[in-house]
């Protein structure tokens, strides 16, 4: 099945961010966040999978000699791990590097959700740091970043996936194979 990364008008971005505001109880929705839908499908009528949220950009400026900020922070909310593709996630971590010209996007988790910090750290986001009991006693804020160097090396121009056409043989055997695109 292919997924559709569904971009919203002002409306509808304020049903994704509810949406994903009630998948992440910690993060509050307002007007400056910019959701992404990712669809099991190729139109609106078919279920939704998650939600990528965009949020607390900070535009670079110059500041003396240097280049500074040019950040931007990412939320995930999903209700099912079947829009994880390879080609959903390049395309929704290539948003904050070509449309923003970030140089670093980060994620902020609380430690208690173990299954996001692997996600984080699976699809290339480094660990940062930890602000201690930020969002409760005994629950630390873990901060993930990815520059922009490291996504150019794992997303940018992701290795194509390399299949047999339908119909090739196999052990001297005709198969039929079938691909699903993003």
């Amino acid at each position: 099945m292919s997924h559709t990364i569904f971009f919203p008008n002002e409306e509808e971005n304020q049903i994704l961010l509810e949406w994903a505001g009630r998948r992440i109880p910690w993060l509050t929705p307002h007007s400056a966040m910019k959701a992404l839908g990712v669809i099991e499908g190729p139109d609106l009528s078919c279920p939704l999978l998650a939600v990528c949220i965009y949020h607390n950009f900070t535009a670079s400026r110059r500041i003396g000699d240097e280049l500074w900020y040019g950040t931007c922070e990412i939320s995930f909310a999903a209700a099912s791990p079947k829009w994880a593709t390879r080609r959903t996630i390049s395309s929704l971590l290539s948003i904050p590097f070509l449309q923003y010209s970030c140089r670093k996007v980060v994620t902020v988790i609380p430690s208690t959700n173990k299954r996001a910090i692997r996600f984080n750290e699976g699809i290339g986001l480094k660990p940062e740091g930890t602000l201690r009991h930020q969002y409760a006693k005994g629950v630390h804020a873990c901060i993930h970043g990815m520059m922009r160097s490291e996504w150019e090396t794992r997303w940018k121009h992701p290795k194509p996936n390399i299949r047999r056409p339908t119909g090739s043989q196999v052990n001297g055997q005709e198969h039929t194979f079938h691909t699903a695109s993003a």
